[in-house]
Order: C-alpha cells, then sequence, then structure tokens
C-alpha cells in the first residue's frame, strides 16, 4: 500500500505543471454499410475481438426487433453483417450485451440481458465462445433461468479470483438485482444475500470502478431517485456507500448514464453522470472516498429542447487528456473538449455534434475499429415507433502519438477487467501521468477491453506501470508510441518449476493437492480430463514455499489431470 501512495502522490505533483497539446482532430460520418444502414430499435452494444483476430468485431441489440446486429471487422474499415445462428437469433428481447472470458480459455463470451419494456418477463442469455468467433447458447448453471425486465448488465471479478462474476440490476420490482459468483466449473453460483441483491430499484445504468483505488472493483447503479453506490469490503460482500456526493445527491428526473474516467489525469477515477432534462454531475474524486460535485461547466447543463442520455470518456484529439461526449434525446448530440487545466469547452462543430440524433441515443462509446489510433464515436438510438438507424462516425486523426494496451492475465481473469494501467510521458515539455482501468462499461457506456492513451508530441513512453487485480504489477520503460501493445502478466523473480509434494482424494470427492516451490509467488492450478484441454482451477499465494488446493468438483469428473505453473 506505501508503493501505491507514494506513486499517486507523485501523479498529484505533476499535474500542476501540465500543459495542453490541442490538435485539430475532425470526423467523417460513416453513411454506407451495414452497421450505419440496418434499421431497428437499438439497445446496448458491445465491442469486443471475439474472434482473436486483433480486430473489434460489434455486437448491437434490437431490443423491439428481438435480434441482435453481429457485425464482423473485415480489417479494412468495413463489415459484414452475420446473419445466422446464436446470437443473432435469440428469440428474447435483447437489450444490452457484455463481452466477458468467463472460462479463461481466451475467448471472449458474450452476456446480454433482456425483457425492459417487453409486455412479459424474459430470460437474459449467455452465450460461450467456440474459439473462433462463433457462439454457443448455455446455461451457466442457472444465469438464464430467472425471467424479469432486466436493462443492464455488467462484468467483473469481483472477489480477485481470477474469474469474472456477473451483475444484472432488476429494472423494476418483480425483477430482483442478480449477482453471480463465477465457481471456475462454467457455472454461475447465484448470490442471494447483500445490500447489492436486496436494494430493489429501477435501474437505468451499471458500472464498476475501484474508485478507492485499494485494487477492488465497486458498484455503481444509477436509478432515477439517485445513485446507488457500493463498497467492496474485500470478502466478497459489498457495503452500500450513504456519505459521499456521488451517493447523496438529488436528483429531479434520476440519474441517468454514467462513465468513470481520469479527467485531471491526478491517478483517481472520476465520475460523470447524465440527469436528463436535469442538471449534469460531476464527481471530482479527492481520494479516500471522498468526492466534490463540480458546479460549473458547459458538459453540467441539458442540451436546448431535449435531454442528457448516454456519455462516455475518450481522449479523441490524443493530446493526453480525456475528452467527453454526451448522447442527447430529442436534441443535438454534444462534445466537450478537456482543455488540461480541469475545465471543458463545447465543440460546436463537425458531424458528430451537427445533427439532431434522437428521439433516443441508448448507448455511446470511443473505439478505434480501424487500429490506426485515433478514438472513433459510435452511438446507438431508437424512437418509439418507425425503425432507426445507428450512428458511426470515423476520427481522421492529427498529427498527435497515441499507445494502445491490450492486457492478457494469466493469474488475474484473462479479459484483464479491473486491472490499472499508469503511464508517464512528457509532453510539451511537461512530465504527465496518465491512467486508465480496465473495463467494458454496463449498458449506456460502451467500452472496448483495451486501454488507449494520447500522448501528443511524445516519441516514447517513460514508464507503463500495470496493477493487476491478482496484486501482480509489472513495469516497462521507454516503450514506443503509435502501436498496439499486448502485455501478459508476469510474475517477477525465480521461475523455478514446482513440484506436486503429494495428491490424494477425500472420502467426499474433492482432491487434495499439495505443491512445493519458491515462495512469495501466485501459483496457477489447472484441470484436465485429457491432457490437452485445460480448466482454469484457481491461483493461490505461497508463502512459506509449499501451497495446498483442493478441487472440490473433482467428483465430477471419472478421471482428472492436474498441473501447476507461475503466471
Amino acid at each position: 500500500m506505501k508503493t501505491k501512495q507514494t506513486f499517486i502522490l507523485l501523479v498529484s505533483t505533476l499535474f500542476a505543471a501540465l500543459a495542453n497539446i490541442h490538435a485539430q482532430t475532425t470526423f467523417t460520418k460513416i453513411i454506407s454499410g451495414p452497421i450505419a444502414t440496418d434499421q431497428g430499435q437499438f439497445g446496448g452494444a458491445v465491442w469486443a475481438d471475439f474472434g482473436e483476430r486483433g480486430l473489434l468485431d460489434l455486437l448491437v441489440c434490437d431490443y423491439a426487433g428481438g435480434t441482435n446486429g453481429f457485425y464482423r471487422n473485415n480489417g479494412n474499415g468495413t463489415f459484414v453483417r452475420i446473419t445466422q445462428g446464436d446470437p443473432v437469433q435469440p428469440s428474447a428481447y435483447p437489450v444490452v450485451p457484455a463481452a466477458l472470458d468467463f472460462d479463461n480459455d481466451g475467448a471472449l463470451d458474450l452476456l446480454i440481458c433482456a425483457g425492459v419494456d417487453d409486455p412479459s418477463p424474459r430470460p437474459n442469455m449467455l452465450y460461450h465462445n467456440n474459439g473462433d468467433g462463433t457462439f454457443t447458447r448455455i446455461s451457466g448453471g442457472g444465469v438464464t433461468n430467472q425471467v424479469g425486465y432486466y436493462n443492464a448488465c455488467s462484468v467483473a471479478d469481483y472477489d480477485n479470483d481470477g474469474l469474472v462474476d456477473l451483475f444484472i440490476p432488476g429494472q423494476i420490482q418483480s425483477s430482483p438485482n442478480l449477482l453471480f459468483h463465477n465457481e471456475g466449473d462454467g457455472t454461475f453460483k447465484r448470490i442471494l444475500s447483500g445490500k447489492v441483491v436486496t436494494d430493489v430499484r429501477d435501474n437505468t445504468s451499471v458500472s464498476w470502478a475501484d474508485y478507492d483505488d485499494d485494487g477492488f472493483l465497486d458498484l455503481l447503479v444509477n436509478t432515477p431517485i439517485g445513485n446507488f453506490l457500493y463498497h467492496n469490503t474485500h470478502d466478497g460482500t459489498f457495503t452500500r456507500v450513504l456519505t459521499n456526493q456521488v451517493a447523496t445527491g438529488v436528483w429531479a428526473d434520476g440519474a441517468w448514464g454514467a462513465t468513470w474516467g481520469d479527467y485531471d489525469n491526478d491517478g483517481l477515477l472520476d465520475l460523470f453522470v447524465t440527469g436528463k432534462t436535469s442538471s449534469n454531475r460531476l464527481y471530482h474524486n479527492n481520494g479516500n472516498g471522498v468526492f466534490t460535485n463540480v458546479t460549473a461547466g458547459p458538459m453540467l447543463l441539458p442540451p436546448v429542447g431535449g435531454s442528457s442520455r448516454a456519455c462516455a470518456w475518450g481522449d479523441y484529439d490524443n493530446d493526453g487528456y480525456l475528452d467527453l461526449f454526451v448522447a442527447s434525446d430529442n436534441a443535438t448530440n454534444r462534445l466537450f473538449h478537456n482543455n488540461g487545466d480541469g475545465t471543458f469547452t463545447q465543440v460546436l462543430s463537425g458531424p458528430a455534434v451537427d445533427e439532431r440524433a434522437g428521439p433516443y441515443c441508448n448507448a455511446c462509446g470511443w473505439v478505434d475499429y480501424d487500429n490506426d489510433g485515433s478514438l472513433d464515436l459510435f452511438v446507438t438510438r431508437a424512437t418509439d415507433s418507425f425503425p432507426t438507424s445507428n450512428l458511426l462516425y470515423h476520427n481522421n486523426g492529427n498529427t498527435n502519438a497515441w499507445l494502445e494496451v491490450k492486457l492478457v492475465g494469466s493469474a488475474s481473469n484473462r479479459s484483464a477487467i479491473g486491472a490499472k494501467v499508469r503511464l508517464h510521458a512528457t509532453i510539451g515539455g511537461k512530465p504527465l501521468w496518465q491512467q486508465r482501468e480496465i473495463g467494458n462499461g454496463g449498458g449506456r457506456w460502451i467500452n472496448p477491453l483495451v486501454a488507449h492513451f494520447g500522448l501528443g508530441d511524445a516519441t516514447n513512453v517513460d514508464l507503463l506501470h500495470i496493477e493487476w487485480p491478482s496484486g501482480i504489477t509489472q513495469t516497462l520503460t521507454n516503450v514506443s508510441s503509435k502501436q498496439i501493445l499486448t502485455v501478459v502478466e508476469h510474475q517477477q523473480g525465480s521461475h523455478a518449476r514446482p513440484e506436486f509434494a503429494g495428491v490424494s482424494r477425500s472420502v467426499g470427492g474433492a482432491v487434495s493437492l499439495s505443491v512445493a516451490g519458491d515462495a512469495g509467488l501466485l501459483y496457477l492450478f489447472a484441470g484436465s480430463t485429457n491432457l490437452v484441454d485445460w480448466t482454469w482451477l484457481g491461483v493461490r499465494s505461497n508463502a512459506t514455499g509449499s501451497v495446498q488446493f483442493t478441487d472440490v468438483h473433482a467428483a465430477n469428473y471419472s478421471s482428472r489431470f492436474y498441473r501447476v505453473s507461475i503466471p
């Protein structure tokens, strides 16, 4: 903890000397291709590399049509729509998707919530990625059994056991909040106690973020009466926060969309929440769980004649500061450029803000879909009656440098959800720290599982520091700019081969393992029935030179092999 405190202090000290590098950036509205021309009533969306090809594909839920738009990236700026099979034809009422690798096999799976505004309650849907970008619908051991009216879904490894868990908030009183713990064998256990599942409120959006920087993801649920903020207590439970500015704000017509981001580069995640026709809120994170409600700025006002809905942070001009996009209902969408001093200037011209985009812009997000280092913009839309199309704007780029970081967990969850990436570079002659937290939003905020950084005139990154959910940290130095960098989780220290000290089967059918090896490292256990296909079993800390592990699911197999490795 001492190291982290020193790190944040350095960020705060350097912030006072920052300068802004602003280069002109323009957008081009995409008017051809299936993403731009398909018609429907579109809710949430997710961008993800489902085919493990280094290209971001897109899935958009069409809740009125009962289908999903699934677009495979061709790698040349165009997409082809997949029209058959799971998850295109769910025969339900799809609303919001989320990408997750729940079995840590390296292929991103899909969770889709369903039911809101449907006359009948619907089940949520879970799809397993077959490893080639195609999917098979599964039950997940109970994830799809509960029917209701669900409006959002989110993914996080809330207990840092290396397996991503699921949260699906209920939309109305008859639909309970659903929290599922990943059991590691392809199934999920529904959690039935605790404020997270017993506080039943209509939700408008949901998101995970480690707002107090303690290494565990906390949960925010936006509702028509305000924000419900739950602090992670590190033991698999949550405590509802009742005292800070985020939790105590009063809203005229509800907290709507929300997005987390460190807009002032002080090393702490700030929060922006839209309020429909009432004022939007910007909460500056002061540290130690304390927020200040920022009261001035053009982004706080609702749009003329309409309301604010979805929102997303992204450094669209690559100057080193997060900018803000706010999607509207029955009004033009709005873009706010970060001035680098804690203030914002509204961008008043350009395709992304020129057109009246309503009636409903349900979700929005920044994504580099063509891998050119500049963030493009995507917005989903719907109406009360006639079908409409989504909006895609290509970023034409500028001369500023950039870096994109993709993380692959080994001891942590494979998708690295919850990992923090901190970067130090000299921009405009001034040292600057930035940070990103890996996550894919939760409804109205769409994020791919990639950390994107603008670098201005920096030719390289002095230091890249990664804090994994497992507790492992990695530091890279002198990293070149203008590249997409993949980092695999790796421990520093001895990599002597661990050895099994003994194996025994208990009367109850569980298998207990004892492993000897170097102390002070994390050890990854895996199981197999054929010595070819290996399943994640768990991670254990070796504090003394030996570590014990029990496979409680061993009785489910006629035979099982085991291996242990050091991530």
